[in-house]
């Protein structure tokens, strides 16, 4: 809202998982979005956890992305597992909210395949055929494989591209440990 009283295009781009909107504070955040046209996109992941809560039980909705239309809003689902059709979702989302129509809730569905903290076994909740599945699914072997098919991703790229970043990594992190440690009074300086 304050963008829009200074007259700037800038967007907001908030993020949020499945379980989080549960919580009073996000629908609070969604209304005011949608009373103020507010050009900001909620960006949700729906990893159909929240911690060991099935999202079958979170919400009698079939799609998180359909709480957008009560705030007055659009709601969007798309497979968080297709970086192309979230790349697409998203630009959609930012050229509407510059343009001065209004939030967007974006729901991408995609699957948690990790724990969600170091205390959480899912083997106790988890479907293991749902979770393999899942694995079929896996969005970094889906990009690679668009790639590969524009002629822009190959095995030669990947291992010269993988020991860039490592030499990139290693050197920010010797410069990390290298630096003075952060005063109380650095907290003011941004």
């Amino acid at each position: 809202w304050g963008l829009r009283l200074r007259g700037e295009d800038a967007v907001v781009l908030t993020y949020i998982g499945d379980g989080g909107s549960s919580e009073g504070d996000f629908h609070e955040a969604l209304n005011l979005a949608g009373v103020t046209n507010a050009p900001v996109i909620f960006f949700m992941s729906n990893n159909q956890w929240a911690i060991s809560t099935s999202r079958r039980v979170q919400s009698a909705t079939t799609s998180f992305a359909l709480r957008a239309a009560g705030y007055g809003f659009e709601g969007v689902e798309v497979d968080g597992n297709d970086v192309m059709a979230v790349y697409d979702v998203v630009v959609s989302a930012v050229e509407k909210a510059r343009a001065g129509d209004g939030p967007t809730l974006i729901e991408a569905v995609t699957y948690r395949m990790s724990f969600h903290n170091t205390t959480d076994n899912p083997a106790r909740y988890r479907d293991p055929v749902e979770y393999e599945e899942a694995r079929g699914r896996d969005p970094i072997e889906r990009v690679q494989k668009y790639l590969a098919s524009l002629g822009l991703w190959d095995q030669d790229r990947e291992a010269n591209l993988t020991v860039e970043l490592r030499g990139e990594i290693d050197s920010a992190l010797e410069a990390a440990f290298a630096a003075p440690l952060p005063t109380p009074r650095d907290l003011f300086d941004n």
